[in-house]
């Protein structure tokens, strides 16, 4: 009847939006094709017509209530979806939970590894032999479990004494004493509880897995005979590998920082491998297992006997102007690499305090994703990349004094004949350094 009212008759415009393919919906052909669309709909599965009539009644187009349902469906979407990712989040919450109970007993041992590193570290308890107390005084104390605790640490406070890596280290020491003890040349400062103590922490707090590698390091420092590398590794070496090893890899040591860890100087990003046409591979790696050795037990103890406690960390600086990308493709670099990174992590373990990464650019990076890998998480946290200018020297003087900073970094080093050897040194000479190295090697 409405419509039939309105017929013939001139209505005013409705608004555009009401409009129905060009046409006003007020006119009859509006309206009939307005009825037609509905039967369509209704055969197409469409049974909600009479509220499309009644748009029509009230001069409102249909597509405004069919835009309406599709967003009453796409809520209904949303809330599927919704209740799916509740239940997704519920049970990785569930295993999460599981890791993060392993993930918090990870954190609290590494926590009570520090207090009890830093407790072995101080000045009381400084170059301990472990071993060589009387029967009595071994069996003198108990931690909270009834393990008998070396002498060494029996001096901790009660309450190192009852932590569970306290527990963990004495377990460890009875187990190495049983298949045979540590090699004695690899005790670094003496101190025998710090030593197995780096051991279980690389292998994360797991007994067994620290005494098997106390095992291997063992029979690799007996089949190597790392232990007379110190006489034997330079004078086994010609003066033209001698030579082209300081000329094409300028590395040194340098003084120490400000908690008297001794400073490890490289320009890696002056290495030249050519160096390889006048050394073999095998040299390379021999060359720093003598370093590993010479810090162990030539630095560690002076430095430890100047500073007054127990010093077994180094500090690295390392200088990557003229770094390219074309490290990437040298196999046989890669591979030296990735066999020094396995020998420090598996027989030198957690001898890192911090490295520092000067003059680093965008080749760094792209040489970071690849080789980050063979280092542990530990290590990589331990990585500090210093701003250039005035801003990465205040960040050097803050751990290192300004005159073991390198006067190409902008420090006051007052070293007679040179820094570090190399292109940008004193080429195939030897620096002050590693002349103080090779004395101390003609000595030991």
């Amino acid at each position: 009847k409405h419509w039939s009212r309105a017929e013939g008759r001139q209505r005013r415009a409705p608004h555009p939006s009401h409009r129905e393919g060009g046409h006003w919906v007020g006119s009859c052909a509006g309206v009939d094709r307005l009825r037609s669309s509905f039967a369509r709909k209704a055969r197409d599965g469409h049974t909600n017509v009479w509220r499309a009539l009644r748009c029509v009644r009230y001069k409102q187009h249909p597509t405004h209530h069919n835009k309406r349902d599709k967003k009453v469906k796409m809520l209904g979407r949303g809330v599927q979806v919704a209740l799916l990712v509740l239940v997704g989040c519920r049970l990785l919450g569930g295993l999460r939970g599981k890791l993060g109970k392993k993930s918090r007993e990870r954190r609290r041992l590494a926590q009570e590894a520090e207090m009890v590193m830093s407790e072995l570290a101080n000045a009381d308890h400084y170059l301990k032999d472990n071993f060589e107390a009387t029967p009595e005084a071994k069996h003198s104390v108990r931690s909270s479990d009834g393990a008998q605790l070396s002498p060494s640490l029996q001096g901790l406070s009660a309450r190192s004494k009852n932590t569970e890596a306290c527990r963990k280290l004495s377990e460890l020491e009875r187990l190495v004493e049983r298949r045979g003890g540590f090699p004695p040349c690899a005790v670094v400062n003496g101190d025998l509880d710090r030593t197995l103590l780096r051991f279980l922490i690389a292998s994360d707090y797991d007994v067994g897995r620290a005494a098997d590698a106390v095992d291997d390091l063992k029979v690799w420092r007996r089949d190597e005979r790392i232990d007379s590398l110190l006489g034997t590794a330079m004078r086994s070496l010609s003066a033209q590998k001698q030579n082209a090893l300081r000329r094409c890899m300028p590395s040194t040591y340098h003084g120490r920082d400000l908690r008297g860890h001794p400073i490890h100087l490289e320009q890696t990003g002056r290495y030249n491998w050519d160096v390889l046409r006048h050394c073999e591979p095998e040299d390379l790696v021999r060359v720093h297992i003598l370093a590993q050795e010479y810090q162990s037990r030539v630095l560690f103890p002076r430095a430890s006997r100047d500073v007054g406690h127990t010093v077994d960390k180094m500090t690295n600086v390392l200088d990557l102007r003229g770094l390219n990308i074309g490290v990437l493709s040298n196999l046989q670099a890669l591979s030296i690499f990735k066999e020094v990174q396995r020998i420090d992590q598996k027989y030198y373990p957690e001898m890192l305090n911090v490295t520092y990464i000067v003059n680093a650019g965008w080749v760094f990076r792209a040489v970071w994703r690849v080789l980050k890998v063979v280092f542990p998480a530990r290590e990589q946290g331990k990585l500090k990349l210093v701003p250039r200018g005035k801003k990465g020297l205040e960040m050097l003087r803050e751990a290192i004094p300004e005159e073991h900073i390198p006067a190409y970094l902008g420090g006051s080093c007052t070293y007679v004949k040179g820094c570090i050897s190399g292109p940008g040194g004193t080429g195939d000479k030897a620096c002050d350094g590693q002349e103080a190295m090779a004395r101390d090697l003609r000595e030991a």
